[in-house]
């Protein structure tokens, strides 16, 4: 074989061995190359609508913590449902919530009940145009309620004379009537007792029924003094300034006995019992603790009865003498 056939066979050897090796590269998928710029591009949010799921099992009665819920994103938005998780931490659930199901606006208690705050409850009270502050006295205001006690008539035992005094200060108005904090009258409306007087669109407004109720939102230690005084006195509302909320020192004056003598404790254990509110107001309160009578002036009003006496008699005379 000369020079030049075996010239011809290397080079078309070279040649399949090229096409071959073109064929399987180009057989094979291209690399996907990722630039600098879409690698630092933001991720895309998920498709759909942000919906407010409960993380874990929300149980009736107990505020939502923070990661009780989260968010995840649905094709449509369920009727009722939240967009995002600031809306329901902190509300309480009426029902249990299973883990991954939508919170519902159902599902949460609402109401005024949602206005108190720990450690108060809302007591409503009876009133008419006077004691409710003419028609001025709006959900939202705060308060100092005034109480008169008629006085003692058993004055030979240690009564009290008819008195009148600031009985609860700054207490916030949760209701009057049928309005309350959660829906305020709209401006130009009439208030809870009618039109006021030269205002524009009276003429076309009716004039409201007077309500009857005002809530009150009052300390639970406080809530049986505001009961008794409310159904033995007479009780009236004064408006406050709501930037005045300056409290009388009551640690100045004697404290009312309750209706409930404290338990034979230790004086500490019973001083820390005492101290909580709970146990302040399942103590009570008397009406002599009421209009102030100390403990000493309470017991002054039932004095014992006189020891029993035996007669001498000494001839024709007559004498009794303790025994």
């Amino acid at each position: 074989m000369g020079n030049t056939a075996k010239i011809v066979i290397a080079i078309l050897v070279l040649l399949a061995i090229a096409l071959g090796v073109s064929a399987y590269m180009v057989s094979q998928p291209s690399p996907v190359v990722q630039s600098k710029t879409s690698a630092a591009a933001p991720q895309q949010p998920a498709a759909g609508v942000a919906v407010v799921v409960a993380a874990k099992t929300l149980s009736a009665g107990f505020p939502i913590p923070p990661d009780g819920v989260k968010v995840l994103h649905y094709p449509e938005f369920p009727a009722g449902a939240f967009h995002e998780a600031v809306h329901v931490v902190g509300k309480v659930p009426q029902v249990n919530i299973g883990m991954g199901a939508p919170v519902m606006s159902s599902n949460l208690l609402s109401g005024l009940a949602t206005q108190v705050p720990e450690g108060d409850v809302a007591m409503a009270i009876d009133v008419n145009k006077a004691i409710a502050v003419g028609d001025h006295l709006q959900p939202g205001d705060f308060v100092d309620v005034f109480t008169t006690l008629a006085g003692d008539q058993m004055t030979m035992h240690g009564g009290w004379p008819t008195q009148s005094r600031l009985l609860l200060a700054d207490l916030r108005v949760l209701a009057v009537g049928p309005q309350t904090v959660l829906r305020h009258v709209a401006e130009g409306e009439p208030s809870a007792f009618g039109p006021a007087a030269g205002s524009a669109g009276s003429s076309n407004q009716p004039p409201r029924e007077p309500p009857s109720t005002v809530v009150l939102q009052v300390p639970v230690a406080s809530a049986a003094t505001l009961a008794l005084a409310s159904g033995q006195g007479h009780l009236l509302l004064a408006l406050r300034n709501p930037k005045d909320h300056a409290l009388p020192d009551t640690g100045a004056f004697p404290t009312p006995s309750p209706a409930l003598p404290p338990a034979e404790l230790p004086v500490a254990q019973r001083k820390a019992a005492l101290a909580k509110p709970e146990n302040r107001a399942y103590a009570g309160l008397t009406l002599p603790g009421l209009a102030g009578k100390s403990k000493a002036a309470e017991r002054a009003m039932h004095p014992l009865p006189p020891p029993p006496m035996m007669e001498i008699y000494q001839g024709g005379q007559k004498t009794a003498v303790p025994y």
